[in-house]
């Protein structure tokens, strides 16, 4: 699995008590007008601690950005002078990066999909984990299931304050079934998101999901961004439990 690293904040501090994320697919539009006008602006608002983006791109203008974050990306494409991947930027440092392929390819562009399981240090010696993922698409329910437990058997040994989220391509009731099967297993919340309407669907089954354990959530909510990407942005804010 090929992971990304740029860490050049690597002294930058701990994980606040009380700190935010952003999470979007993007659809491989960084270079795009609009998309940097959005994230701009976005970033402008929120000042996100944490963005999890998935089809994201990496190549030479990737780190420009990124200026204030470390980042690390898991690449599921590679060109020549480009990649595609999931990517997670944090002002905090990176303890750790996990980067995991599906085994299985999707059917119809024979890719596999990718996510990045990542570790930042809280002041008081305890660690976050976030789990940034892009879910396998165009494949059967079963085979969504058996690449799931896959990723429940890499967290169950995990212990701690954990975020997962991203794009789960939950676009049937089994997947979606499953996925709340998933949070059970590993001990996570499902975030209730203000403006759910916004959260991007497919047969009217929400593909985009935030999950937690070991925090409190303060809010969620999704935004319009229009037409910058075939998702939106989803945005949430948490503290800790001290």
């Amino acid at each position: 699995m090929m992971i990304h690293e740029n860490m050049h904040l690597q002294n930058a501090s701990y994980v606040k008590e009380a700190f935010s994320l952003l999470c979007w697919n993007i659809h491989k539009e960084m270079g795009q007008h609009a998309f940097d006008a959005r994230f701009g602006s976005l970033i402008a608002q929120w000042r996100p601690d944490f963005i999890l983006l998935q089809e994201a791109v990496l190549d030479r203008r990737t780190a420009g950005y990124f200026e204030e974050f470390n980042f690390a990306a898991a690449i599921n494409i590679g060109l020549r002078h480009r990649q595609f991947g999931v990517l997670t930027a944090a002002r905090s440092p990176f303890l750790r990066t996990i980067g995991l392929k599906t085994n299985r390819k999707e059917m119809r562009f024979t890719t596999r999909k990718s996510l990045l399981i990542t570790s930042h240090p809280f002041q008081d010696g305890t660690e976050l984990t976030t789990v940034n993922i892009h879910a396998i698409n165009f494949v059967s329910a079963n085979i969504f299931i058996e690449e799931i437990e896959r990723l429940v058997e890499t967290l169950s040994g995990i212990d701690g304050a954990m975020i997962v989220t991203g794009d789960f391509n939950t676009w049937s009731s089994k997947r979606l079934e499953y996925l709340k099967n998933f949070a059970k297993m590993i001990g996570l919340e499902a975030a209730e998101f203000e403006n759910h309407h916004h959260i991007k669907r497919r047969f009217s089954k929400p593909l985009d999901h935030l999950f937690y354990r070991g925090l409190k959530l303060q809010k969620a909510e999704a935004i319009d961004t229009g037409k910058v990407s075939d998702h939106n942005p989803i945005v949430a804010t948490f503290t800790t439990l001290k």
